[in-house]
């Protein structure tokens, strides 16, 4: 004989919640998916765990205008500090990040346009170089993947180029 589960509301609600909770977020992971293809992605830059990461990142009203993937050094202005590994550099429409992901941790540093001095671009042979100069220290991404670096170096100079808005300290 069967059994009849029946359910309250708030459980109703919970089902349901998290059902569209998961069906948004395969939508939002394949529209990602689809933006990093534009901008030159091959399929072993999408299996890679900072590409996995990007959902979780990422707002879903938010533009990928530029992805790097490779090894990136970071240094501070003053050259006291240096941060090296494996990881991808991602422009958006609202600011950049570093992503650097391992299985036991994740390290996403956000970086606002505001602080971005210039960007550069430098070839020898299959590898490339990106170098985000910032304020607050430079960043260099060597990768193999020269599309993505166009697109990349692209991205941040047309947001160089478009006028900022002015921020006004009404304190002092």
């Amino acid at each position: 004989m069967r059994e009849v589960m029946r359910l309250d509301n708030e459980q109703l609600e919970r089902i349901d919640h998290s059902h569209v909770s998961k069906n948004l977020l395969k939508i939002h992971t394949s529209q990602i998916r689809r933006q990093l293809r534009k901008l030159g992605a091959v399929q072993y830059d999408l299996i890679l765990p900072e590409t996995n990461a990007l959902p979780l990142v990422i707002q879903p009203n938010e533009i990928i205008e530029g992805i790097v993937y490779g090894r990136y050094k970071q240094d501070s202005p003053d050259s006291s500090h240096i941060t090296i590994g494996r990881g991808a550099l991602i422009a958006t429409d609202r600011r950049v990040l570093l992503i650097d992901r391992k299985p036991l941790f994740m390290k996403c540093s956000e970086i606002s346009h505001r602080v971005i001095n210039a960007v550069s671009y430098s070839r020898v042979g299959f590898m490339g170089t990106v170098t985000l100069h910032t304020k607050i220290g430079d960043i260099r991404v060597r990768t193999f993947n020269q599309n993505c670096a166009h697109c990349f170096v692209e991205a941040v100079e047309n947001d160089l180029l478009t006028p900022k808005e002015q921020s006004y300290d009404y304190a002092t």
